[in-house]
C-alpha cells in the first residue's frame, strides 16, 4: 500500500476475519475508525456479523457511531461500511439484510452533518438516497451480480472486470469517480500529451 498516492482506509466485510486482519494491520476489537480529513469526518464502521453474511452494528457499534457523529458535529460526515442498510430494491437481496436498519437510520438522521454513505456487499453499482441521505454502492473487485428483477432466490454471479471508487471531498461536495479499467481498453481517440 505504500505505492498508493491516495489515502487508503480499511475496514472489513462479511468474508473477512477480524483476527487475521488485526494480525496484519494491528489494533484490537472492531475494525472501525473516525478519520479526521480536516474539513470532513470519515466514519468507517465494522458491519461484519459473526453469525450471518448480513451486517450488524451490535456489541457497542451503534453507540460508537453515535459518539463519532456527536464528536464531528458541525463538520460534514461520510459514513462508510461494507454492508448496505437496504436491499436497494433488488428482490434477491431481501434474504441478506443488515440487522436493525431502523436504528442505524435513526442515529445518522439525527445528525444533519451526515452528507453521504458508502458501502458495497451487494456486488452492484448503485447510487441514490436512503432515508434522505445520499449513498454510493460499489460493485467491488470480486464477482458481480446481474440485476435480474425477477430473481428472488440466489443472485446470478458473473465474472466481470473489477471496479473501485475514488471519493473526492471538497468543501461541501462529494464526488465519486468509478474506475472500471477503462484504461485497459483500446483507445479510439488519444488525449493530449501528458
Amino acid at each position: 500500500m505504500s505505492d498508493v498516492r491516495l489515502p487508503v482506509y480499511l475496514t472489513i466485510g462479511n468474508h473477512d476475519n477480524r483476527t487475521a486482519f488485526r494480525g496484519v494491520f494491528g489494533g484490537e476489537g472492531f475494525v472501525q475508525a473516525a478519520v479526521d480529513l480536516h474539513e470532513w469526518l470519515l466514519v468507517l464502521l465494522d458491519s461484519k456479523d459473526d453469525i450471518s453474511p448480513g451486517g450488524c452494528l451490535d456489541g457497542g457499534r451503534f453507540e460508537w457511531l453515535q459518539e463519532q457523529l456527536v464528536r464531528g458535529a458541525g463538520r460534514p460526515v461520510v459514513v462508510a461500511m461494507h454492508h448496505s442498510p437496504s436491499d436497494l430494491h433488488v428482490p434477491c437481496f431481501r434474504t441478506c439484510d443488515m440487522k436493525e436498519t431502523e436504528r442505524f437510520f435513526s442515529i445518522v438522521k439525527k445528525n444533519a452533518s451526515v452528507r453521504h454513505m458508502l458501502f458495497g456487499h451487494r456486488h452492484v453499482a448503485a447510487a441514490g438516497s436512503l432515508s434522505g441521505i445520499s449513498f454510493t454502492a460499489s460493485r467491488g473487485t470480486a464477482q458481480h451480480i446481474v440485476l435480474d428483477w425477477e430473481q428472488y432466490g440466489k443472485p446470478i454471479f458473473v465474472a466481470a472486470a473489477p471496479s473501485y471508487d475514488v471519493i473526492m471531498l471538497d468543501g461541501t461536495d462529494v464526488v465519486v469517480h468509478r474506475h472500471e479499467g477503462l484504461d485497459l481498453l483500446p483507445v479510439i481517440r488519444p488525449g493530449d500529451p501528458k
